[in-house]
């Protein structure tokens, strides 16, 4: 029977439009890489590829091999993964009979059985302002929803975002992906360690114009269904249900805190100088301490640093002015200088292990340290100066002079942090646990900072030496954000992206205070002071005319241009601070690898925070798991936010598949290189074989010691012929029999060029 001209209007458009949907989706998974393109601005004649080391065998550019880790999108399987019904939404597009209506409908038109029926039905849902014609589009809407769910659970693109990470949604759902939703009382709970059935939060299925609530609907369809993929933005994140299935793919490690965490981090590179190489993996890292646990160590390394500092204090002074000495609104003695000549000497005779026959460190008790420390407090802080009264002081100061010349170069040969201690003896404390900066404070006050220390837990605090002398921008403190992404932890993996945030100071540079506007640099530390500088020009307050550096949106791009113009030779930024920053990370994830979970369908997204010195040497301050990814809060991070996270997705859904596929702005720097032939029993030492007797035992009957035939042999060997390396003692063998001995080395070597060929 052919259907009116008005209700076969209404089906062609309603082919047209499921065909177009279906057409968008292919055309939009088709070209998602060009819209996802966010142009990261990196110099194009510059390459920052990892080179190859050829003497690390754990270090290779053989990334070919790079199979599937995880069940992969866009595979279809032969499981049944049906969509829950709804049955008020589920019923045909047309009722066939009155039972199928709503109650508004005129039942009436349905007693005839005629041909006029479906006539009168449509002539009743296309009038103006009915109720049936809204139903009759929500059912539409309805069903283009579930083909879409169904078709992103038959191709495992179901995706849960615990967090607000937008940019990740939108790179997600252009590439075919569906977002499951969860309750609001479950979403602080590890996921399925409850049900999540109920979702009143997100509203009724019908909202209150009668369109369809999406986030209902799919909440509905989606209730009983695990997702693909999981990605968990809390903080305070512990460990995933053991309910969960192994194949969910995750954006975390467990128990990241073990090694992210600033005090764990400071504890594991403490022995990090085992993984170091050359052109591979190295770690500026600031000596940190643990006041709870071992106070006597930063005390010993407080009072060296303040020596130290009182030294380049004074030699400054006389290399400025000589005649300024005695100038200040208090005067130290001079033999104060004497003071600490003594204990850096003591200081460097100790590292050369010259202490070992003789004990020449001078005891010193707590009031002499601390009559010191207020002198060395008076002159480096407070403006004083050394008093001049006698008529040889000028020639005794040249001595003084002299000798602390001599003493820091000898210093400054052992001490690889002799130029970021500075002269200041400046401390920062941060919280272990704590992140945006929340709880940090600088000082250079021995009792304030025990007594800090004291008024908080244990393990609270951790206490690191401040970089006083860091490289400034028109005067202005920065440091460096560099994401990086771990994708496999055993082989390790790690991707670095290219272009890194700088956050910039709200106010210039100086040690007249230690105010958090001028020597912290986190986002969420400045953006309160940003907020106050605007609310002053509401006001119409014009003091603050000039645009600060986090307002002219530098990227590294334009620290690199800067660098050069101000006499660094080369592409500083790219020659030389990049590839110290990856060497970094990569050291400190090897210290890290004991700790990582190995699970096989996860990965993690980290932010390293880094300070340059005026040296370009690079030091690592801190990594944070879970970086702020939103929301944006310059034209610069809405940038970077959007450009690390379409190339994350890159990274993780389609170098499994390809590993020429296109990776965005992460660039592979490591990836270990691990032998087949691995027995497991420690990093880097294997031991295979069995227990062997060297010397048989004579029989009862025999009277006279018997010596075996090879130990005779070996005997009558000449020396030098014996001296082989790493021989095994043959095993247990019959008599009459010469036995077989293996250069164990050799063995190896047969081993890999057998595996080679």
């Amino acid at each position: 029977m052919d259907l009116p001209l008005d209700l076969r209007t209404f089906h062609l458009r309603r082919s047209r439009d499921i065909k177009a949907t279906k057409d968008t989706t292919i055309t939009v998974t088709r070209n998602e890489d060009k819209a996802s393109q966010s142009g990261c601005k990196v110099a194009p004649l510059i390459s920052l590829e990892k080179k190859e080391s050829p003497m690390n065998p754990y270090n290779r550019a053989d990334w070919a091999r790079m199979n599937p880790k995880w069940p992969l999108p866009d595979t279809e399987d032969n499981e049944i993964n049906a969509v829950n019904s709804l049955p008020q939404l589920d019923c045909g597009a047309f009722p066939k009979s009155y039972m199928d209506t709503c109650s508004c409908c005129p039942r009436e038109t349905f007693d005839k059985h005629d041909t006029d029926a479906t006539v009168n039905y449509t002539s009743v849902i296309l009038k103006d302002e009915d109720c049936c014609r809204a139903h009759w589009i929500r059912k539409e809407a309805y069903q283009r929803i579930k083909a879409r769910v169904a078709r992103a659970v038959k191709r495992h693109k179901i995706f849960l975002i615990r967090g607000e990470v937008p940019k990740l949604k939108e790179a997600l759902e252009r590439r075919g992906w569906v977002q499951k939703y969860e309750a609001t009382k479950t979403r602080t709970l590890p996921y399925a360690s409850v049900a999540s059935l109920e979702a009143r939060s997100l509203g009724d299925l019908t909202q209150q114009d009668g369109t369809l609530n999406e986030k209902a609907v799919i909440f509905a369809l989606l209730r009983h269904k695990s997702p693909d993929f999981i990605w968990d933005c809390r903080n305070d994140f512990v460990d995933w249900h053991r309910g969960l299935s192994s194949n969910t793919i995750l954006n975390r490690y467990q128990k990241p805190s073990v090694y992210t965490s600033k005090l764990g981090m400071a504890r594991l590179l403490e022995e990090a100088h085992w993984l170091y190489e050359r052109d591979v993996s190295g770690v500026l890292f600031p000596r940190s301490y643990n006041l709870s646990r071992e106070p006597k160590a930063f005390l010993e390394d407080f009072r060296l640093t303040a020596t130290a500092g009182l030294l380049k204090w004074f030699v400054q002074r006389m290399q400025d002015d000589q005649d300024t000495v005695d100038l200040g609104q208090r005067t130290i003695p001079m033999s104060r200088l004497e003071f600490a000549i003594k204990r850096c000497e003591e200081f460097i005779a100790c590292a050369n292990h010259q202490n070992i026959d003789e004990d020449f460190v001078t005891e010193l008790s707590e009031e002499e340290w601390n009559l010191f420390l207020d002198d060395y407090t008076a002159a480096v802080h407070n403006g004083g100066g050394i008093e001049n009264t006698s008529e040889k002081s000028d020639e005794q100061l040249q001595k003084y002079y002299e000798a602390a010349n001599s003493t820091l170069s000898k210093l400054k040969e052992l001490d690889p942090q002799y130029e970021l201690n500075g002269m200041r003896n400046i401390w920062i404390l941060k919280p272990s646990e704590l992140c945006c900066g929340t709880g940090i404070s600088i000082s250079h006050s021995l009792k304030d900072i025990f007594r800090k220390v004291k008024s908080r837990p244990k393990d609270y605090f951790i206490v690191q030496k401040y970089v006083e002398r860091p490289l400034l921008i028109h005067d202005t403190k920065f440091d460096i954000r560099q994401w990086y992404l771990v994708t496999n932890t055993f082989p390790m993996t790690i991707w670095t992206f290219k272009e890194g945030l700088l956050r910039f100071s709200s106010k210039p540079y100086t040690f007249s205070t230690y105010h958090e506007a001028i020597h912290i640099c986190n986002t969420a530390i400045q953006e309160k002071y940003d907020e106050e500088r605007r609310r002053r020009r509401k006001r119409g307050n014009t003091e603050e005319v000039v645009k600060s550096l986090r307002d002219q949106g530098w990227d590294c791009e334009k620290l690199n241009e800067y660098l050069k113009q101000v006499g660094y030779e080369g592409e500083p930024y790219y020659g030389q601070i990049y590839p110290k920053m990856s060497e970094a990370i990569v050291l400190t994830m090897l210290a890290s690898q004991e700790q990582m979970d190995r699970r096989r369908c996860s990965f993690e997204l980290y932010g390293a925070d880094f300070v340059v010195m005026e040296d370009l040497s690079v030091w690592l301050i801190e990594i944070n798991t879970n970086p702020r990814m939103h929301p944006p809060s310059s034209r610069i991070t809405k940038r970077l936010y959007s450009s690390v996270l379409q190339s994350l997705v890159k990274v993780i859904m389609d170098v499994p598949v390809n590993p020429d596929a296109d990776t965005g702005g992460f660039s592979l720097v490591y990836k270990q290189n691990i032998p087949d032939f691995r027995p497991y029993l420690g990093p880097c030492l294997f031991v295979f074989g069995k227990s062997i007797t060297l010397q048989e035992h004579p029989r009862k009957r025999d009277k006279k010691k018997k010596v075996n035939s090879w130990m005779k042999q070996q005997q009558q060997q000449p020396q030098q012929q014996q001296q082989h390396r790493a021989w095994t003692a043959p095993p247990m063998i019959p008599r009459l029999r010469e036995p077989k001995i293996v250069d164990f080395i050799d063995y190896l070597n047969t081993a890999r060029c057998t595996a080679a060929n």
